[in-house]
């Protein structure tokens, strides 16, 4: 892969050379249209002196002199040829470039063409001109021609000279595209400094003064480094919970256990046996939550796919009713239809599934609990209402906190509420604590934002 500075340099530089290829040719055209108008006037200025000159002589060829006059002063070999009023041969060269077919000689005005003399190629001027003189009267016809080598040494010089300087600029381009490229990438430099010289547990965000267009990349690298550090921060803590909450578990299999490997009867090892299954599915239970917990916190807002939480919720509502039928609780739903958001799946199903099981869990035989689904301007609405004890917002917060319980006479991980807080937080929403009308039982509310 080849490096920013030489890709930039390259893409300013080709297409510079591409302008300055265009601006060459477009110079030789210009150089070859100055050198032939140049020296066009000069022909026609010639071949009116030799007009005048011949006049002057009564038809006689150009003095030596005067030819030699011109012809170093136009720079190549020079030729004329004069014709009279009757087209009679008056003076000058025999054998001169004839006027191309499909041109139009018009009194007056000169005509320039190329030709062929003598096995060379010759810029020719002709033109119909009225002469008065004693033996010259009337519209006689004047060419003059010239070889062409001046005039492609005049092109070629003019062309070169533009060539040199074009030359000159793109190199000189070329110069400082480089400098002010590798001045300009200096800041991505100090941002590679910035993250060499971090150890591998520097999870700080870059607070580096950077250009705009590294200001994108920047964030988006605090951005990483900042769940980095939040996936880094959960699993440890992960770990810690495991470690502290499993002891315990791990502890009491192990006392059952030898137990009922001491017992001298079948029916005190069977208890025994039984209070191994039931720690273990209390175990099984915790690190089931532990793991739900944990996958809760790692989330990203907007994440997952869109789903109809009215059927999410009737179908947690659905695995909680034979809870609530044995304590001969009225367990009722109201559920409005097809709202649709998106996240998660199952971590909202796990939330909703932990309020409705704590609801029943914690309310007393023959108590009410009921369950809605609504909207509420740009809010969607999970509300689980139970005739239980009420709890202050002091109690509801310290419940939210990951396995805290001071519950005596149900078992549980204290996890439920701190799992429906954290997937609330990550899909952009928040728990809510109400209690009930005239102080009695409660209304634990979840609530998310419509998607847009």
């Amino acid at each position: 892969m080849t490096s920013i500075r030489r890709r930039l340099l390259l893409w300013l530089i080709i297409p510079l050379t591409a302008v300055a290829v265009i601006v060459s040719i477009e110079t030789f055209v210009s150089a070859q249209k100055i050198s032939n108008d140049l020296h066009d006037k000069t022909l026609l200025a010639a071949m009116l002196t030799i007009s005048e000159n011949v006049v002057a002589s009564n038809g006689t060829l150009l003095a030596e002199q005067t030819l030699k006059v011109l012809t170093e002063n136009l720079g190549d070999e020079f030729f004329y040829h004069m014709l009279g009023p009757n087209g009679a041969f008056v003076t000058g060269y025999s054998g001169y470039p004839r006027l191309p077919g499909n041109i139009k000689l018009e009194d007056g005005v000169p005509i320039f063409y190329d030709g062929s003399y003598q096995g060379n190629t010759v810029r020719v001027t002709t033109m119909r001109q009225l002469l008065s003189g004693r033996d010259l009267n009337g519209w006689t016809t004047i060419t003059t021609w010239q070889e062409t080598t001046q005039r492609a040494d005049l092109t070629l010089s003019l062309f070169g000279r533009s060539l040199i300087r074009l030359a000159a600029l793109v190199i000189a381009a070329g110069v400082i595209v480089w400098f002010a490229v590798t001045q300009g990438l200096q800041p991505l430099r100090r941002l590679q400094q910035a993250i060499d010289t971090r150890t591998p547990l520097d999870l700080t965000p870059i607070k580096r003064q950077m250009p705009i267009e590294l200001k994108g990349i920047v964030a988006s690298m605090n951005d990483l480094f900042a769940r980095v550090a939040r996936s880094k921060t959960n699993r440890e803590r992960f770990i810690g919970d495991a470690a502290h909450q499993l002891r315990n578990p791990i502890a009491a299999l192990k006392v059952q256990a030898e137990v009922a490997l001491q017992a001298k009867d079948g029916k005190a090892r069977n208890q025994s046996l039984k209070q191994v299954v039931s720690v273990s599915d209390q175990t099984s239970e915790l690190v089931s939550q532990m793991l739900t917990n944990a996958r809760a916190n790692a989330i990203e807002k907007d994440a997952g796919e869109t789903f109809d939480l009215s059927e999410l919720t009737l179908d947690a509502a659905r695995s909680v009713a034979p809870k609530a039928i044995e304590k001969d609780q009225d367990f009722s739903t109201d559920v409005a239809k097809e709202i649709w958001l998106k996240g998660d799946k199952v971590l909202i199903r796990e939330a909703i599934v932990n309020l409705m099981d704590n609801a029943v869990k914690y309310s007393p035989h023959n108590a009410k609990v009921s369950v809605s689904l609504l909207t509420e301007n740009d809010n969607i609405l999970i509300q689980i209402s139970d005739d239980g004890q009420p709890i202050s917002d002091e109690e509801f917060f310290q419940y939210c906190q990951p396995f805290y319980t001071n519950d005596n006479a149900h078992s549980g991980s204290g996890l439920g509420l701190a799992i429906a807080k954290d997937v609330s937080a990550n899909h952009g929403g928040y728990l809510v604590n109400k209690a009930g009308e005239n102080g009695g039982g409660k209304t634990i509310s979840i609530i998310l934002p419509k998607p847009k």
